[in-house]
């Protein structure tokens, strides 16, 4: 594993190119489609990510830190950090038909 610390597109690639492989074969080898391959430089795609991050021995982090960390809910939970201050209004709320 190289040390680096920044991953331009060709840079990922030409690591492929130096261990024998190309997007092509390697996304093929994985049962996918070749065109996802191509477009995963201006496409988030994990699993295209997380195959070529395998094969050239380096975490998909470390390849596109702009990509990541990926959040897994967007849903506030007002349990662990409190109420929001629209919510804790003590007005009466309004229900009045449109």
């Amino acid at each position: 594993m190289r040390k680096t610390t920044e991953w331009s597109p060709k840079r990922i690639l030409c690591e492929i190119h130096e261990r024998g492989m190309t997007l092509e074969q390697l996304a093929l080898r994985n049962g996918r489609n070749p065109s996802s391959f191509r477009n995963v430089w201006a496409r988030p795609n994990s699993i295209n990510e997380k195959i070529i991050a395998d094969f050239v021995d380096i975490a998909p982090e470390t390849l596109w830190p702009d990509r990541y960390p990926k959040t897994t809910t967007r849903i506030y939970d007002s349990a662990k950090w409190g109420a929001l201050e629209s919510q804790k209004s003590k007005a009466a709320p309004d229900r009045r038909a449109a």
